[in-house]
């Protein structure tokens, strides 16, 4: 005999209180199971042929309708909850293979038009042309874009009315059961399919919700620089997990980006973000800009397609404190040299590496900067002093390689790759924060007496340019 209780609240017939419990509780996991579909469509696992949500999902299927047979309550509610959840969860894996797919033709689009600008036709031959040219190609690659935003729309279209019976069907098992309170006006079939879809986008999307689930992010989707960052991670391969020891450890925010609002971006062939200083920008804001244009670009593409002279530094939590311990070492590069470029005709630009680049200035500045440039601390100072400033900036970041000053008041273009420059130039940046100021100048100095060549060696030679 069951409580007058349970049969008020479970107007269905059952011999065993314990199994009413176990009844409920069924269910409960199975509403639960498909709120946490949209944490299974982002599992990295789901590229394998065997994925954690499909073995997961399909076992709680089973467990309920073993549980269904067994008891003599309203089994056929338990067996078609079951048969539904499996039929859920089979629609959303057939749509993030399609998802999937997608993402494949989107990744071809990016590297054809990265391979294209590295790649131009002989006809490209000066640097309006260059330009024309990296315009038609960014073209191609955005209608390209354009239509694959329109097959994920349509997958996901087709996901939504292909589960509509099956999100029904669950929805008045839950109702029947443990009664039928959504934590949103939405049921819990609709809430479940939301966040599914919502993370079925090509970018940003399996990040938004690790960040969610470790408490990291909340409120609406992000926008601005945030939502960069996660785009860029996706670009770049990082794992969702690296991003959140990221903001855990660093206290990242949608507000830490902050800094970056309102200055000019220049973007390189292979879509990182530099970011041009404002005139009279203090060292402070300086620092800042330059942590955070690292952390936004998710990493510096050094070694992408190119020789290298080092191993590739991953993209780590650890990393970016490694780039706040320089910055806190050359901290008189910032304090100072900020102001001491600025007020000598300079200006200077936020890298992808975490230092600053610089270009430009009048005849003190100039001493400073020798040969094909100079890194002073954090600060890296091309050797173009004649020419407009921001113009050789933008020159060297939008062809992704250096510029040099060729005597007569114009730039040209060389063919060392900029990302190897940066790479360069920033181990030049360890290299001062590691022996100090005056450690790094007296060492320097010691080599151009003895002719040794350490310094440049322990920055790459072919790094460098020097061979």
């Amino acid at each position: 005999m069951t409580s007058e209780a349970a049969d008020l609240r479970y107007p269905y017939p059952v011999e065993d209180p314990e199994v009413l419990e176990q009844q409920g509780r069924a269910i409960s996991n199975l509403g639960v199971l498909l709120l946490d579909t949209h944490a299974e469509v982002n599992d990295d696992e789901l590229k394998l042929a065997r994925s954690w949500r499909s073995d997961t999902a399909t076992k709680a299927a089973s467990d309920v309708r073993h549980l269904a047979t067994a008891m003599l309550g309203d089994s056929s509610s338990l067996a078609d909850a079951a048969a539904a959840i499996t039929t859920y969860v089979g629609h959303v894996e057939e749509a993030r293979a399609d998802i999937d797919g997608i993402r494949k033709k989107y990744d071809d689009a990016n590297a054809d038009r990265i391979h294209d600008n590295q790649h131009p036709p002989d006809w490209v031959d000066h640097r309006f042309e260059h330009e024309e040219w990296r315009e038609s190609t960014q073209y191609a690659f955005e209608q390209k874009a354009k239509d694959l935003d329109d097959e994920r729309t349509a997958v996901l279209a087709t996901l939504r009315t292909r589960s509509q019976p099956a999100v029904a069907v669950l929805d008045a098992t839950l109702a029947r059961f443990v009664g039928n309170n959504p934590p949103t006006s939405q049921s819990l079939g609709e809430v479940a399919f939301e966040k599914a879809s919502q993370n079925l986008e090509l970018t940003g999307g399996r990040y938004d919700f690790q960040l969610r689930q470790a408490g990291l992010l909340t409120g609406p989707s992000p926008d601005g620089f945030y939502a960069e960052w996660l785009a860029n991670a996706e670009r770049q391969g990082v794992e969702p997990g690296v991003l959140v020891q990221i903001a855990r450890d660093h206290g990242i925010t949608p507000d830490s980006f902050d800094v970056l609002e309102g200055l000019e971006a220049i973007t390189d062939p292979d879509g990182k973000t530099f970011f041009l200083l404002p005139e009279g920008v203090s060292g402070d804001d300086a620092r800042d800009a330059a942590l955070m244009t690292f952390i936004l670009n998710a990493g510096t593409d050094y070694g992408e397609g190119t020789a290298h002279d080092f191993p590739i530094e991953p993209y780590t939590s650890d990393y970016v404190r490694y780039i706040k311990e320089r910055q806190e070492a050359n901290d008189w590069s910032y304090d100072d040299d900020v102001a001491f470029v600025d007020g000598n005709g300079g200006r200077l630009v936020t890298t992808p590496n975490g230092i600053l680049m610089g270009a430009g200035g009048n005849w003190l500045q100039d001493v400073y900067s020798q040969k094909g440039g100079t890194t002073w601390g954090d600060i890296f100072m091309v050797n173009v002093d004649d020419s407009d400033p921001v113009a050789a900036l933008k020159a060297s970041i939008q062809a992704g390689r250096a510029v040099y000053d060729d005597g007569n008041g114009s730039v040209y273009t060389g063919n060392l790759d900029l990302d190897r420059l940066l790479h360069h130039e920033e181990r030049h940046s360890h290299q001062w924060a590691e022996e100090g100021y005056a450690g790094f100048l007296s060492s320097y100095l010691w080599e151009q007496i003895t002719g040794g060549n350490h310094t440049e060696e322990d920055a790459g030679l072919g790094d460098g340019g020097y061979k």
